[in-house]
């Protein structure tokens, strides 16, 4: 039957003038197209597939990491949960959780003494700002993929800390209001002065108090996120900050220096000024080391502290002021702190020559910045002393006394200024008629240095600070 077939086949293509090989030949090119086309179809179809897979992926991811402004699942700050919750809600429960671990107390024992104390207020502060950043960020940032792989590893579990400190100064003033009835202070050295003048010097004492450095230590190694743990204090010896050691090496053995000066006791708003400025000054006491300041010691002259209104130096006129009078206190404290042999550093001449100390000798002061200071560099404690009579004032320096040391005082004028008459007319006056209204005072420039003698032998000669005296014009009221 085949062979029939065939055999009429190939009647039919010699009559179409087709040879047997042209035809298997065309058979063989139209398998070949459909095979290429059935092929190409396939590729087609898969790539189609993979695009639809990847953007099937891609809004997938996408959906995954969509932003719903919630904290990722799995997510929670020191142990407590914040997955899933917006930034708000998170912070009201890391607020709780952060009032609940400074409400924790701690107890503090020492002897049978044990109070409980809150963690908060030792100065615990706690934070949760940094961490919910952190929790916030999860899977945020970067690429799909990298939010994506944050994601995944996120919902295994993540935890961020509550970050935490505390606040020295509270933790310390809290410790010391809790156990300060516990505390045996130190007592440092002491002396009295005598009615001799003379240092009387009382032992310190050593004291026991709580070691605040070593509960500090401890209390700021709590884990504040487990169960907080019993404290043990214990005390620690505090030692006197002075010792009879001390004072005993600072001690004032004598008188080093006194002078006196005289006032006229007819002006007493004046004498009235002297007295209150030499009481204030009466028992003061300067450190080794320290300044010795007029105005310090005396303090604001006013009219509540009692001054009155006296004849003062302003400008290059006697007029009244209030506390006239005082700088002769502090022109007798000038003398003797130069007689002590104290360095000084601040001191002032009066405007016009004044009488009641030598020139050259003489220290005006003015509250507060206008003062008159010494340097206390004996190495011992100075004791000050005023003496008041009707007509005088003495003060006495006492201190670590030298032995034959000897300090006096030289002055030398080097040139007079002489003061000039100046005329005033006075209608009241007949012509020709004069009278004085004011002397004149020549003004003066004084040197002045100061000698130390040991033992009758010069040591040094150092200068002083001049002096310079304004002239006081001589007035003259005369007739028309």
């Amino acid at each position: 039957m085949e062979d029939s077939q065939n055999r009429r086949l190939g009647q039919d293509n010699r009559k179409l003038g087709l040879s047997t090989d042209t035809y298997n030949r065309s058979s063989t090119k139209r398998s070949r197209a459909g095979f290429n086309f059935k092929k190409g179809k396939r590729i087609y179809l898969s790539l189609a597939l993979i695009l639809v897979v990847f953007i099937f992926a891609g809004l997938s991811a996408l959906s995954y990491t969509w932003d719903h402004h919630l904290i990722t699942d799995g997510v929670s700050i020191s142990k407590v949960n914040v997955g899933n919750l917006t930034q708000d809600q998170a912070k009201e429960t890391m607020n709780i959780e952060i009032n609940r671990l400074m409400e924790q107390t701690v107890k503090i024992s020492v002897d049978q003494y044990s109070p409980e104390v809150r963690l908060g207020d030792l100065g615990l502060l706690i934070s949760a700002d940094n961490a919910l950043e952190d929790a916030y960020n999860v899977s945020r940032k970067g690429s799909i993929l990298n939010r994506v792989i944050n994601k995944m590893s996120a919902s295994k579990g993540i935890d961020y800390s509550l970050s935490h400190k505390w606040d020295d100064e509270k933790l310390l003033k809290e410790l010391n209001n809790s156990f300060e009835k516990l505390n045996k202070p130190a007592i440092d050295a002491s002396f009295v002065i005598s009615p001799q003048n003379a240092m009387i010097i009382k032992e310190e004492q050593v004291g026991q108090v709580i070691d605040t450095e070593d509960l500090i230590s401890k209390i700021k190694e709590i884990d504040i996120f487990a169960p907080v743990p019993e404290i043990k204090g214990k005390y620690k010896e505090q030692t006197p900050l002075i010792t009879a050691a001390q004072l005993e090496d600072q001690k004032i053995t004598g008188l080093l220096a006194s002078y006196t000066t005289r006032f006229d006791p007819t002006q007493t708003a004046r004498s009235q000024n002297v007295r209150l400025a030499a009481m204030a000054m009466d028992k003061s006491i300067i450190k080794p080391g320290d300044t010795l300041s007029f105005n310090k010691i005396v303090g604001e002259r006013t009219v509540e502290a009692g001054y009155k209104d006296a004849y003062v130096i302003l400008n290059g006129q006697f007029v009244p002021g209030l506390a006239g009078g005082i700088c002769q206190v502090s022109s007798t404290l000038y003398n003797t702190g130069l007689l002590a042999n104290l360095p000084v550093t601040q001191r002032s001449n009066h405007d016009l020559a004044i009488s009641y100390v030598p020139l050259g000798q003489d220290a005006t002061v003015a509250y507060p910045d206008l003062d008159l200071k010494f340097d206390n560099n004996t190495g011992g404690y100075l004791l000050v002393r005023t003496k008041v009579s009707s007509n005088s004032i003495t003060i006495e320096l006492y201190g670590k006394v030298i032995a034959g040391q000897e300090v006096s005082i030289n002055n030398s004028t080097e040139s007079v200024i002489p003061f000039e008459v100046q005329r005033l007319v006075d209608e009241t006056l007949a012509h020709g008629a004069s009278i004085v209204k004011q002397e004149g005072q020549p003004g003066y420039i004084v040197k002045s240095s100061r000698t130390i003698k040991m033992n009758g032998q010069v040591q040094k000669t150092e200068p002083l600070k001049q002096s310079r005296y304004m002239p006081l014009p001589k007035i003259l009221a005369v007739g028309a």
